[in-house]
């Protein structure tokens, strides 16, 4: 008994090392990229480090000061539009698509390889694009609304506007993925569900909402989740591109803010503080969409 008791023992530890010797690589590449930068990240929140000379440690004086800066409140405000108006607007379009184009036709498939180009180009692309769409004097956007007598707009120029015209383009980049990524949930529904009921008398608004949702509700969440975090964390290339956090900050979203506080105004102790909040309200907002998500399955 208790040779096979020290064999048994001597048998687990050794599937303990070759386990620790697989997850060795990955613990390491997690140590050196996320958990150090994320610790060095967190102590240069606490000091006022700037471009030239060390910084020195000033406790909670950077969160103080940013989370009392009606700029900064500003730009979590022009944050936290831009991402309900993506995740509301994204979500909708890509879901109703993929409900229409959830054909393997021809005509159907050429339709969605048309629909994913803006995908597979950079967001530096499509923000020169529309930025010259947008153009007050020569933009095609203007153009077409003279001809149809409406006077030209100011878009990116105009500070009641540029939110706005920044969401379309950034919709229109990003819907085709994830309407792809609903037409592949869509896949996994099974026909004979939706025979039975057709069967029964349920018409196709009746099916999508009795059927069609509750058998979605997981990449349903996938897609909130992501398109959540791309909204806060991704809109950087957009922004910049397009209009620089103008005009008069309307879109000058946090990531944006924390890289011109960084590298525009040498404050990295403050940028280090707006990078820390950041984190946070991402994963606080997440947190509460997998909680939804949770009790949804219950």
């Amino acid at each position: 008994m208790n040779q096979r008791r020290w064999t048994l023992t001597r048998y687990n530890g050794k599937e303990v090392r070759d386990a620790l010797l697989f997850l060795l690589p990955a613990i390491a590449i997690i140590t050196i990229f996320v958990a150090w930068p994320g610790a060095k990240l967190f102590y240069f929140s606490l000091t006022d480090l700037k471009l030239m000379g060390r910084g020195q440690f000033v406790g909670l004086n950077n969160f103080t000061k940013i989370l009392g800066s009606s700029s900064f409140m500003d730009s979590v405000s022009a944050t936290l539009q831009f991402m309900v108006v993506v995740v509301i607007l994204q979500t909708s379009l890509a879901l109703g698509s993929a409900v229409i184009l959830n054909h393997e036709t021809q005509g159907i498939r050429t339709i969605r390889s048309i629909l994913f180009v803006p995908v597979v180009l950079s967001f530096v692309v499509v923000g020169y694009i529309w930025r010259g769409m947008y153009n007050a004097d020569y933009g095609l956007v203007n153009g077409l609304l003279s001809s149809l007598g409406i006077p030209k707009q100011g878009f990116l120029d105009d500070g009641s506007q540029a939110l706005g015209s920044l969401i379309f383009a950034c919709i229109w980049k990003t819907w085709p993925f994830f309407m792809m990524i609903f037409i592949a949930g869509l896949k996994d529904i099974p026909i004979s569900i939706h025979e039975s009921a057709l069967i029964d008398g349920a018409g196709p608004i009746r099916r999508f909402v009795s059927l069609t949702l509750p058998m979605l509700k997981r990449t349903l969440l996938f897609v909130v989740v992501i398109t959540t975090m791309d909204s806060v964390v991704k809109v950087f290339v957009p922004v910049y591109v397009m209009t620089s956090g103008g005009p008069m900050g309307s879109t000058d979203m946090l990531v944006h803010r924390t890289w011109r506080t960084a590298f525009r105004l040498g404050k990295f102790g403050e940028a280090s503080a707006m990078a820390v909040l950041l984190f946070l309200f991402v994963l606080l907002i997440n947190l509460i969409q997998l909680k939804m998500g949770e009790r949804s399955d219950d």
